[in-house]
């Protein structure tokens, strides 16, 4: 039963990690609006994002150990770094003074989180 719900919490966690900030960015990228203000509302995603990851690990941590420390899993334990650093840099993004170079900066680090998504899925599904 807690396995069930370690992985439930993991899903929400994939969702609130990878969907909200994402579908955030691609609304503000691919709409006109280009006020400001709105990147104090995607600073709040980013924090509800940290939150997801820090769930996201945490149950795959009890998970991992539930399966008997299974050695698909290291990838994902290799990506931690790398999603730390994107995270910290994210949330600096949303400092700037311009809602341009917001997205201007934030391109390639969205295009790192969909490979680093990609991964972690394949990851997940396959377990190479």
């Amino acid at each position: 039963m807690l396995y069930q719900i370690a992985f439930t919490i993991h899903m929400l966690g994939l969702i609130g990690w990878g969907g909200l900030t994402t579908g955030a960015y691609y609304l503000l990228e691919f709409t006109k609006i280009r006020d400001k203000s709105f990147l104090v509302g995607y600073r709040r995603l980013v924090y509800v994002e940290w939150g997801s990851l820090l769930a996201m690990a945490l149950s795959g941590v009890y998970m991992w150990s539930r399966l008997g420390y299974p050695t698909w899993v290291y990838p994902a334990f290799f990506m931690i770094p790398v999603l730390f650093l994107g995270e910290i840099y994210h949330w600096r993004l949303t400092y700037v003074d311009d809602l341009n170079s917001f997205l201007r900066k934030m391109r390639p680090l969205s295009l790192i989180y969909t490979v680093v998504a990609i991964v972690l899925i394949y990851d997940m599904v396959f377990k190479p």
